[in-house]
């Protein structure tokens, strides 16, 4: 008999500190005041607005800098929420994606990926607070400056993704 309790409390306990080791939630975090309605819940919320921002609204997002961070900072708060699933292993995949995208933002734009979600939160929505300050003017531009962009930044996205690979093959 006590050799069965034993077995049974290994069978319980190891998986659950596996994935207790691997559990990425943090708690406390607080959201700017604009960032959420008192009764909001954080996971809808922030799902809602990533759809709003990136998916409805993304044709604007080039005039709309301050609004892309706080895109960001809307993506980092669901990927918070995310982890407090450790069960479905359906939000646990979805969520080590956007893992890996927010990580690769960060990245790029220079922030280390040890920071704190909160601290990364703080960053985002406070500059996206200040860009939506200025404004912004739109710009006519001829073909030949279009299409010295366009190929800027393909040469950009295939020199990083040489970089990656680099990177990867070491």
């Amino acid at each position: 008999m006590r050799n069965l309790l034993f077995a049974i409390f290994i069978a319980i306990v190891i998986p659950f500190t596996a994935t207790a080791a691997e559990w990425c939630y943090e708690r406390n975090l607080k959201y700017p005041n604009s960032m959420f309605g008192q009764w909001e819940g954080k996971m809808q919320g922030a799902s809602k607005q990533v759809s709003r921002i990136f998916k409805f609204g993304k044709k604007k997002l080039p005039e709309r800098p301050g609004l892309m961070l706080h895109g960001l900072a809307y993506l980092e708060t669901l990927v918070n929420e995310m982890c407090k699933e450790r069960a479905d292993g359906t939000v646990i995949r979805s969520r080590k994606k956007i893992e890996r995208i927010t990580n690769d933002i960060r990245e790029s734009l220079g922030l280390p990926k040890d920071f704190s979600r909160q601290k990364i939160i703080n960053i985002y929505w406070s500059t996206g607070e200040l860009l939506k300050l200025a404004t912004v003017e739109k710009i006519d531009i001829d073909e030949t400056q279009k299409e010295n962009i366009r190929v800027l930044r393909e040469a950009k996205a295939a020199l990083k993704t040489a970089l990656k690979m680099a990177r990867y093959n070491d």
